[in-house]
């Protein structure tokens, strides 16, 4: 037998005896999936809103918090649904998720809490309002001609993959439009603000245009000088306010204009004729003198690298929130105010009653940084159009509607929905 041989013979018998020393019988095994009533200690409920409209849509949900006497808690997904009792001082049945239509329950203050079933276990009480849905004068269709004006560099196109296709625009608007229409939520307080943004047909000329809603402009290099005003201003790229609304989609791959979102931010209402009354609160609105219009007070600015961006970031350094979808700039546009106080330890106000307004909070799951938030006794997923750019943003409140129909009626650079020019040409 061969010294290479002799070495073979006793690796596999110490392998055999590797694993015949240990049975099958000798380990324990544990099914970490399975948990049982006895291993709950402790409960807590949670809402996802303060309030849920009775559209039969809204959908509020009761968060359920199970407990080890560890104080581990259970994930959702080991929890079991016949466990959980539901009630309400009033009677009303309630399962963990509540929608309604019933409209005698608008005004009234829900009180819910949960019970383990054959247990003494019970939660704290949780309450919330049902609420009407939006007034019949908010449900009329507004629909809003919009231009995308696609400003490249020569380098941009030949360099990184050509032109911004039609398509990718098509699917920009579909995004907006599902927002504003809450199509793919059952957000508690979200509504169909019947507000639309329709592609333009037609040039302020009066020619149809190659591509409907998508104005080219291509040139060696882009001026970012004063916020890109006096680039598009001399390049005649701002169109007539009381026929478009203008979206500028600007080319910066080198970060010219420093930080984008400051540019965008500037975006906002500001201008509303002498007489009008019941401005929204949180602007600091000025009667309109006929001043010259910039491109901010005309439409909205935004990178158009951006589009494309799936991960985004709470905020980009210690003092400079991250850089958000283009929807919440567009409600900005449309007299929006942030949900998210970035930089101050104070939650903040969007002086919307059925927003849920929240700060980063070190001692919130994912410090309020991730798609879920904890803030004002609730806990939700961030959906809403003035979230923070984690979030969703595909859901508009009900107050939040009403502020920006205000804005579309009254302010000075929001009437081209009035004029149907864009569609027609004349």
């Amino acid at each position: 037998m061969t010294k290479k041989t002799i070495i073979r013979f006793f690796g596999m018998a110490l392998m055999l005896q590797a694993f015949s020393a240990c049975s099958p019988d000798d380990y324990t095994y544990h099914d970490n999936s399975i948990m049982s009533i006895e291993d709950i200690d402790h409960i807590e409920l949670i809402a996802n809103q303060k309030m849920v409209l009775a559209d039969g849509r809204a959908q509020l949900e009761l968060y359920p918090r199970l407990f080890t006497k560890d104080n581990y808690q259970i994930p959702d997904e080991r929890i079991q649904d016949d466990w959980l009792e539901y009630t309400s001082e009033s009677g009303i049945a309630l399962q963990r998720y509540f929608s309604t239509t019933d409209v005698s329950f608008v005004g009234k203050t829900i009180t819910a809490k949960l019970k383990i079933k054959g247990t003494q276990l019970e939660s704290n009480p949780v309450s919330f309002q049902v609420t009407e849905p939006l007034d019949r004068q908010y449900t009329s269709e507004i629909r809003i001609p919009v231009v995308f004006h696609i400003i490249q560099t020569t380098e941009d196109i030949e360099s990184f993959g050509g032109a911004y296709k039609q398509e990718q625009i098509e699917q920009v608007l579909r995004k907006l439009n599902y927002m504003f229409s809450g199509e793919t939520t059952q957000n508690p307080v979200g509504v169909d603000t019947h507000i639309r943004l329709v592609l333009a047909g037609y040039s302020p000329d009066g020619s149809r245009m190659m591509e409907p809603g998508i104005n080219r402009f291509t040139m060696k290099e882009i001026d970012a000088t004063n916020n890109y005003e006096d680039f598009l201003a001399a390049n005649h790229l701002i169109w007539p306010a009381g026929q478009y609304m203008n979206i500028w989609l600007i080319s910066d791959r080198g970060n010219v204009s420093g930080t984008f979102s400051k540019v965008s931010n500037r975006c906002i209402p500001l201008y509303v004729p002498a007489d009008v009354q019941g401005m929204p609160e949180g602007i600091e609105w000025k009667e309109y003198q006929d001043e010259p219009l910039l491109a901010k007070d005309l439409g909205v600015l935004y990178k158009l690298q951006e589009l494309d961006k799936i991960d985004r970031n709470f905020k980009v350094s210690e003092y400079e929130p991250g850089y958000n979808e283009i929807g919440y700039y567009i409600g900005r546009y449309l007299g929006l105010l942030p949900t998210c106080n970035y930089m101050n330890d104070e939650i903040g106000t969007d002086y919307c009653d059925d927003t849920l307004n929240y700060i980063r909070d070190e001692s919130k799951p994912g410090k309020n940084e991730t798609w879920y938030k904890e803030s004002e006794g609730c806990y939700f997923r961030a959906e809403n159009i003035m979230d923070d750019p984690t979030g969703g943003h595909c859901s508009v409140s009900r107050d939040q509607c009403m502020r920006m129909r205000w804005v579309l009626n009254n302010c000075v650079g929001r009437s081209a929905w009035k004029s149907d020019f864009a569609f027609k040409g004349k």
